[in-house]
């Protein structure tokens, strides 16, 4: 269990980052109490300060530092008992009698003076307990490493309302309430339109309808009642349309990499490659929506740990369909390094490890160092022969997107449109008999040296003597 800047205990788990605190805020003064959630700034009471006794007045606003220091008279005061009071002039006076309560007053020692025939204590009004003077001084003015309001030192709970402390109070309470506008200054960016515009794909929409209707209808979109609606939405619920919105986002993309027929033929498509493809989308689309169901679920917050694990997983998930392609090349050209390889790879994509950019980053690499053991094309030999024999076309019809994954261009051989590589979802083709820039000749396929569709390749239709 964890405390709060503002001393209060957070409810979620250890491992868990903190959110703001939801519950009612305790800071108070003699004017007012403040109505404001714990997690959320405070406005500073604007009323005269009443801190006052016969020797000296405080003159500034009750939240403000006060003008005046404290008295160190003691108080005249006397107790129902009719002895004296243990506390100073003008401090609220500690309900516990030297005399009548001597045990409950000394039973908690802090430097050992509470026993003391002098002995002075300070009444600590949020929790109730008195404390003798310079034990407590020692206590609120020691370094400490985290950021939290000053505590008492028997129980811990959270000091608001102490005058004779109040500039410690104050101090402590400064930096808590940085922290606090800092968070909602970074969450307060998020706007209804950058929501919308995500929600907005063609694509998103298609592959997850009911999702986007359940964001825009809580926002108020379907009902013309956009704005009105957002504006009285918390920081948190903000955050978690907008979370929920790139979450659709990315999972659209995961699915799209293994979606739809273009009109060039890969490689791969021309033997098992096409029931490959749609084995690994009907594998993985499953794994995607629960992932998403377990998003949409959040209605009014997400913490930061689950907002990790989803985009790592999202990340798992985007590279996990060229994973189980190269466990199928595997089957086939299983050497030496590709059993290396191949263990790596295992205990990288093992779905209890945490998948963050830079394992990403490795196991792409991998993959990408596996196809100089199995050939760039991803078949043997023979098989290389078998599809250009099946294909029947002439040579320069091959290229190769930027991951190096061939695929067939038909026809006249030039690039007309643009689509997607089924092997990593890198764009492939071009438009107007130009290829991408990031695409290139697979003369490893067909040993072609230009083009099926270039310049090279037209020059062949004259005659240099003829120039």
């Amino acid at each position: 269990m964890k405390s709060s800047n503002d001393g209060q205990r957070c409810k979620y788990p250890c491992g868990v980052s903190c959110p703001p605190c939801q519950e009612q805020c305790q800071w108070k003064c003699g004017h007012s109490k403040c109505r404001q959630k714990c997690g959320m700034p405070c406005q500073p009471c604007k009323e005269k300060c009443e801190w006052e006794c016969r020797h000296t007045k405080c003159t500034n606003r009750c939240g403000e530092k006060c003008s005046r220091k404290p008295c160190d008279e003691p108080c005249s005061k006397k107790l129902k008992c009719d002895h004296e009071c243990v506390g100073f002039c003008g401090d609220p006076c500690p309900p516990l009698c030297r005399e009548c309560d001597a045990a409950e007053l000394t039973d908690f020692m802090l430097l050992g003076n509470e026993d003391e025939p002098d002995a002075r204590f300070v009444y600590l009004e949020d929790c109730g307990h008195c404390i003798e003077v310079e034990g407590l001084e020692g206590w609120l003015m020691r370094d400490v490493d985290e950021v939290g309001m000053k505590t008492c030192p028997k129980c811990r709970s959270a000091i608001y309302n102490n005058r004779r402390y109040q500039h410690l109070v104050l101090e402590a309470y400064e930096a808590v309430t940085a922290i606090k506008r800092k968070y909602y200054k970074a969450h307060n960016a998020i706007k209804e339109k950058d929501i919308e515009l995500i929600l907005q794909d063609p694509e998103l929409m298609e592959s997850f309808h009911s999702r986007v209707m359940i964001i825009l209808k809580k926002m108020g979109t379907l009902q013309g009642k956009r704005r009105k609606t957002f504006q009285r939405f918390s920081v948190e619920e903000k955050a978690v349309c907008y979370f929920q919105a790139q979450v659709l986002k990315k999972a659209t993309s995961i699915l799209n990499q293994l979606k739809g027929t273009p009109p060039m033929q890969p490689a791969a498509e021309v033997s098992q490659g096409q029931n490959s493809q749609l084995k690994h989308l009907a594998d993985l689309t499953p794994k995607v929506a629960a992932l998403v169901g377990q998003v949409m679920e959040k209605t009014t917050s997400i913490s930061r740990q689950m907002e990790v694990e989803v985009t790592c997983e999202l990340q798992r998930l985007m590279v996990l369909p060229s994973y189980w392609t190269f466990l199928e090349k595997f089957t086939v050209h299983g050497n030496g390094e590709m059993v290396k390889i191949k263990a790596k790879l295992e205990a990288w994509m093992n779905p209890t490890i945490r998948f963050d950019e830079e394992l990403d980053k490795k196991v792409r690499a991998l993959l990408k160092e596996s196809e100089q053991y199995i050939g760039g094309l991803g078949v043997s030999d023979s098989e290389r022969v078998m599809i250009l024999k099946a294909m029947q076309i002439r040579q320069g019809h091959w290229y190769k997107c930027p991951n190096g994954h061939v695929y067939c261009i038909t026809e006249c051989g030039g690039a007309m449109v643009e689509s997607t590589c089924p092997e990593c979802g890198s764009r492939i083709g071009g438009g107007s008999h130009r290829l991408r820039s990031d695409n290139a000749l697979a003369s490893e396929m067909d040993g072609a040296t230009h083009a099926a569709w270039s310049e090279n390749n037209n020059m062949a239709n004259f005659d240099i003597n003829d120039l």
